[in-house]
Order: C-alpha cells, then structure tokens, then sequence
C-alpha cells in the first residue's frame, strides 16, 4: 500500500445544505429497516390476530348468542393476556432502542466544506465521507481520495484483504482493515448491494430458537384438529339426541345450547392460548433485566440459545485483559551476532516514533506505543504496509531504510530460533513482545530478502479486575473457555493462566498450522496462539461439527467472521461497527463480567418454559384424547368452559408465570419437544382415565345425573391437575411450596363455596359420588406415583 494518508492536495467540499435537504426530499437516504425489531404494528397484530385468538372469538360469539354468557370468561384472560404480552414487547422494544443509541454507528460526512458526525442513515445520496480503520461501510461508494485496505468476507466470503484506491468501488457491509479515504456515496438505503441481496449479511444473523420452532410445530398440528374435533363434538350431542335431522335437533333449545356448550368447552380446553404469550413475554422479561446489566440484545432468541452454550471462544486482548497496554521497556537483540552497532536507544525511540506517526493506527497496541514513544516526524516516510492480522507485521519505507515492527516469530521466520530464548522470557510472564527489525526489500506488501532483529519491546496488559470470577464462574457452569488469540501462544498461555482458566498450560500456535489440521486440534487444546482471522472461524466451525454449541465474544474486525459462524456471538460495546452490527449481544459496559448473567438468563428461560409447557400441554393432550375415545362412546364432552376456570387460572396460568420467571441455573439439554413431552404424557393418561372411569364406573355406583357426573369429574381432573403442578414445580422451595399449597386452598374453595359452586355448574354430591371421588383421587396419585418415581412422597425432605 503506497500511502495510507488522504492525500494532501485532496479538498473535500461536499454536498451543500440545500443539496441535501433535496436529497432528503426525494427519500435519497440510507435509511433501511432493522430486521431484528419488530414494528409497533407488527407487535400489535402478531399478539392479537393470531388463530388460536380467532378461533376463541368464534366460540364467544356461539355462546353469546346462546345467551351463556358465564361460559365466555376465557375471552377476558385471553385479552388480558394479548395486552400483557403487547405490553412486554412494547417496554422490550423501547429499551432495545434507547440502548441501540448507544452502539449505533456514526458517519463523519464533509458538507460545505466542514466535517461533521451523523447517524449512519441519515447520509444521502453523494454524499463525501470519511473512512478508516476498523469501520464498516455504511453505503455503496466510490474512493475519491486515499487508499484503503478493505475485507470483503461478508459480502464475497473470501477473507482477504483488498486494497482499494481513487475510482475503486466500497460495497456497504465490508469493512475497513486500514488506511484512511474520503468516499462519495453511490447509492443508499435499499438500493444497496447488500440490500438487493437480501442477505442482511452486514447485521446479525438470527439464531435458530428450537422452543419457538418446537411450540410452532406443535401449535400447527393442535390447530388443524382442534376444529374437526369440535365439530365432531357437536356431531356427537346430535347424533345422542335420536333427533333425525338437524333443523330438529337445533329447535330443541336445551338440548341444541348443551351441544354448543360442550363443544365450546372441549375446544377451549384444547387451545394453550397462554403459551405463546408466555414464551414471548418471558423473552421479553429477559431483555428488560439484561438492559440493567449494561447488556444490549440485538436478537430475542439469542438469549434461549445461550443456555444450551457449553464453549465460549474469546480474544485475549479487551476480554480476560483490559485493553489498557502499557510498554514497559524496549531492550536489544542480546544475541552479540544480531546486534546493529548503528542503533542506540535514542535512535530506537525517533525510529519508532516515526512508525507511529507514518501508520496512525488506533488500536490498543499503536497507543501503547505512542505513549512510551511519541508520535513524530524524525524520517521522511516513502512507503508504508499497514498491519495485517495475516501478517501480524506493519512496515514503514524510510530514505533510511524498510522497518518492520510486529510479531517476532512472523517478521524472523526461518531464523526465529535464534532470538526465541530472549521472546520467551518474558512471553511466559504473559507479556507481548513486538520485534523491531530491518528488512532489505518489500514484495506484494510482505517482508522479502534479509532480516536484521533489532530490539524487542516489551508490553504489558492488565487482566481484568472481574476476569478471573467471570471465567471461575463458567467452569463452575461446565462451560469450557478457549482462548483465541493473534498474540504469542506463550504469553496468552501465562495471562489464561492467571485467569482461572482450565488446561491453560496446554497451549498450541498456530501460525505454521494447515488448516486441514484445524478439526484434530479444535478439541484438544484450551488455548490458541497467532491466530488467523479465518482461523478462528474453522475452528469455531470443527467445534460445532463436533457437537459443541459455541458463543464467541470479539471486538475487532478481525472477529467478524469467527463471530458469523458462532451460535451466539457477543460484541464489546467498544468494538468495531463491524463487530457490533454482527454480533447477537453486545455488552456495554466492555466487560464480559456481564456474561455470565446472560447466561444464566438463558438458562432460566429454557429451563422454566421446559417445565411451564407441561401445565399448558397436559390440559390439551388430555382434551383431544378424551374428545377423541368418547367421539365412539353415547357420551359427549363432559364440561362447559367455565368449568375449567380453576384448572385454567390456578394450577395452569398463576403457577406457570411463577415457574417460568424462577432463577434456574441447569444447563438445558436433549430436545424441548421431547422433554416436555415425556412429563406431558402421565399427567394426561392420568386424567383422562380419571375421566372415563366416571363415565364407566359410575353406573356401578349408581350415578346417573349429567351433572353430578360432571362435577365428580372436573374435581378429580383437577387433583390429577394438581399432581401435575406439584410434579413441575419439584424440586420445592419455599416460594414453590406455598404456590402449590395456595392452588390447593385457592381450589378447595372454588369446589365448596356456595355461590362458586353455582357458577362453576357444581351440584352436590350423593354418598356414592363422594366415594367415587375418593376413590378416584386415590387412583391418581398411586399411578402417577409410578410413572413420577420423584413426586413428592414427604414433604419436609423435599423442600430446598
């Protein structure tokens, strides 16, 4: 790269106030839609036109026309619980964007001739901007002076770098290695390249959420039969009735409102109309706490995906250090051979800080050096080769001669053994050490011909205050913490070491590492040393083909694609455009200390929603398979919906908003449709042959009455209920004990209660059906005992 610089003689003037206004006017700006926030009419519609809210819009209307006006209490917990998840959404997606301020990338345009700093989207159509290191481009544009090393890898794939100059073309989601340019912008918002693509490679790329896509699937299929089967219900009630034909039947008025009322009754108990809601809103909750831990989530589900995380991949440098580089010393080659009679320490520290001057990094490393070296013109620069994380090598052409400053293993290949002893010293204290060198030519903007070692300069980095419990804290989680890093095996070794973390003595470097032999080290080793930046990417992609879930933390653009490929990717609120607008998290606060709570946030969703999905799925199990086996027998569905008010509101929807919202550290595992359905299954065998033993049983005892039979029915289907509930909540705390104790009382008196009686359609009960009940309940609890090994036998030893 000949110059890094805008050239001097370039005068940017820009586009005029007028210029731009008509730009605005015409709708010319970079404005494109964020596809990881919903709309507010997105929010609104998918709460409240949904089909299971459809569906339950129907049945009111049935009822209403009837005149049963009790059995429609299920329309105000299903607006209740519509307004609540719209609530959730709305507090979720006004944090998301206060947050996003935050972290939103900038643009600093020349209007008028003045330099100014916008919002990205605010750039119109031909607009002069400035571009440098570490940023991403906004827009499609054309170089109008300088050079720029760009990398393509979001856009093409390909990983290298390209070196763009005047006339050259930028495709928005690229983004800059180094070297400096003004730009004028070519096209904007969805006229973009990336934009037609429509890839949306430049943003962040959505997790997969296996709870939404299990209960999606699952939802699907209860949808496509709860109609049929409410249908075949009233089917049913007209075919018992002896009434030939249907205008008969629907003038007998009684009997016509019993058939809609138990149709109503099987197909509402068939609709988990407060899962979804409760999935969305948990989600939500998660995002609102986070937010007080500094912790922007750019992407819902992201959050369910951390909790199935056993990997975590991170750089050294900002993450377990500070970022905060201090240079200690800089010392000579000590190798008498090596050594150049022609330097001393005072021409040491004007050649270094010439460097300084004639690259103008800004990054962790160049401000070390400036700060220990200066920052000034001592020689006249011809040519410069910016630093390269292929490379790890920078290169200043002086009248003088070519200098390299960078990794000593990558500037002195062939010969590095020959001052590794003197690296080495201080690389296993954890320091960094750069090689100061001469070299005799440049060719394709690498180091060629002789190399002469000159000194070493010694850094320091500081571990993070928080590092060492962070790291603690995920061993403690059986998350396995692999550090990824461009720096010295050595060095990253001794710092992970004083960082808690496992096996980091066991250490490897990979710059002489083909990337066939990437899939045999990805398990075997904790600590990675010089690092490609594809690199990182192959081997967070062989972790992930062994079966590991893997969340990666970066903050430079050298982290971009390792950062795509991981399941969960986690940016430093600090980093680059780039790593911010790729990544699913991005921590504010720049210390990963934070994660942890996500994590366990992560957890807890999956974990509680595993166990609050049973009390939903166990009522609409148990209602499709008792329509189905009484749709052959003379019965017909045996309740009306307000029947199902206590199993609905206490041992469903009060409960499963507690259970779910618990603190639950257990690593999710398996499959979420499986493990749901495994503790599914007893609870609704156990109540539908709850059920059908009074319809069968209760000749035996003489029972004949509709609705005594009815009322023994709904009362043993909510102790089975209640066993459910108990079941779910195990194991019990004391928070977790008197919920399962308050359901119980809160039901008891619902079941004896005069007036509650009369509104839940309960008669009493004779001698026999007492007995029957009894009988019953007893039933229950032995079999579910069976299938349940781990339901509460004796309390006081349960409780945690």
């Amino acid at each position: 790269m000949a110059k890094k610089k805008i050239q001097n003689d370039y005068q940017a003037f820009g586009l005029t106030s007028l210029e731009v206004n008509e730009r605005i006017n015409r709708k010319q700006t970079n404005k494109t839609v964020k596809s990881n926030l919903k709309s507010p009419w997105k929010i609104i519609s998918s709460n409240l036109f949904s089909y299971f809210n459809l569906i339950l819009a129907i049945i009111a209307m049935l009822l209403i026309f009837i005149g049963s006006y009790e059995n429609t209490w299920f329309v105000v917990i299903a607006l209740a619980n519509t307004l609540i998840g719209i609530f959730q959404e709305f507090k979720a997606r006004a944090i998301i964007k206060k947050l996003s301020l935050i972290t939103d990338s900038k643009a600093t345009v020349v209007r008028e001739g003045v330099e100014l700093e916008i919002a990205v989207d605010e750039v119109v159509i031909d607009d002069i901007f400035v571009l440098s290191a570490n940023k991403q481009i906004i827009t499609d544009s054309i170089v109008e002076a300088g050079v720029l090393s760009v990398n393509e890898a979001n856009i093409t794939g390909e990983s290298h770098s390209i070196v763009k100059t005047v006339g050259d073309t930028l495709l928005s989601g690229s983004y800059v290695i180094n070297g400096e340019a003004y730009c004028r912008a070519t096209a904007v918002g969805k006229d973009n390249y990336i934009e037609s693509l429509q890839a949306k490679v430049k943003t962040l790329a959505k997790p997969k959420s296996i709870i939404l896509n299990s209960l999606k699937l699952l939802l699907k299929y209860i949808g496509i039969i709860i109609v049929p089967l409410g249908l075949m219900t009233f089917y049913g009630a007209y075919k018992s009735s002896n009434y030939d034909y249907l205008p008969e039947f629907m003038n007998n008025t009684e009997l016509f409102y019993n058939a809609i009322t138990k149709m109503a009754g099987s197909m509402v108990a068939m609709v988990p109309s407060g899962l979804f809601l409760l999935t969305t809103m948990t989600f939500a909750t998660s995002v609102i706490k986070l937010a007080k831990s500094k912790t922007l989530v750019q992407e819902l589900y992201s959050i369910e995906t951390l909790a199935r995380v056993d990997t975590l991949c991170l750089d050294k440098t900002g993450t377990i250090t500070d970022g905060t580089m201090k240079v200690e010393k800089f010392e000579f080659i000590n190798n008498p051979p090596l050594a150049i009679d022609d330097f001393n320490e005072s021409i040491i520290k004007k050649l270094i800080s010439s460097m300084n001057l004639a690259l103008n990094d800004k990054n962790q490393t160049a401000e070390a050096l400036t700060n220990y070296f200066g920052k000034e013109n001592y020689f006249k620069v011809k040519s410069i080769v910016s630093f390269d994380s292929q490379n790890k090598y920078s290169l200043v052409e002086f009248s003088e001669g070519i200098f390299a400053i960078g990794a000593p293993e990558m500037i002195y290949k062939s010969k590095y053994a020959k001052i590794k002893k003197q690296v080495e010293n201080y690389a296993e204290q954890g320091k960094r050490v750069l090689l100061l060198a001469q070299v005799s030519s440049i060719k394709q903007e690498k180091i060629a011909g002789e190399v002469r070692p000159i000194a070493i300069i010694i850094i320091d980095d500081n571990i993070r205050s928080s590092a060492i419990q962070t790291i603690q804290q995920f061993n403690a989680a059986a998350v396995n913490v692999k550090v990824i890093s461009g720096d010295n095996a050595m060095t990253v070794s001794a710092i992970a070491k004083r960082a808690s973390i496992i096996d980091a003595d066991k250490y490897i470097s990979l710059d002489d590492v083909k990337d066939s032999e990437l899939e045999q080290i990805a398990l075997n080793y904790n600590i990675f040393g010089r690092v490609k930046p594809h690199q990182k990417k192959l081997l967070i992609e062989h972790l992930q083909n062994q079966g590991r879930k893997v969340c990666m933390i970066g903050d430079g653009v050298n982290d971009v694609l390792a950062l795509k490929q991981a399941d969960v990717s986690v940016s430093l609120g600090s980093g680059t455009d780039a790593s911010r607008n790729i990544s699913h998290l991005v921590l504010l606060t720049d210390d990963f200390a934070a994660l942890p709570k996500v994590v366990k946030q992560g957890r807890q969703i999956v974990s509680n929603l595993e166990k609050a999905a049973v009390l939903y799925l166990v009522k609409t199990l148990y209602t499709i398979l008792l329509t189905v086996i009484l749709l052959f027998t003379t019965n017909i569905y045996p309740f009306e919906p307000v029947q199902m008010f206590v199993i609905e509101t206490f041992m469903i929807g009060i409960p499963s908003f507690f259970i779910a919202l618990e603190p639950n550290n257990r690593r999710f595992t398996g499959n979420f449709l499986v493990n749901v359905m495994k503790n599914v299954l007893p609870g609704a065998f156990i109540i539908v042959a709850n059920l059908l033993a009074v319809f069968w049983v209760s000749s035996a005892f003489n029972i004949v009455y509709a609705a005594e039979i009815s009322t023994v029915g709904i009362i043993a289907a909510t102790f089975a209920y209640w066993l459910v509930l108990v079941n779910v909540a195990t194991p019990l705390n004391w928070p977790k004990t008197i919920l399962i104790f308050a359901s119980a009382i809160v039901s008891i008196i619902a079941f004896t209660l005069p007036g509650l009686r009369e509104i839940f359609k309960l008669v009493d009960l004779s001698t026999a059906s007492f007995l029957l009940l009894l009988l019953l309940m007893e039933t229950s609890y032995i079999i579910y005992s069976v299938f349940k090994k781990d339901l509460i036998k004796f309390w006081p030893n349960k409780i945690v």
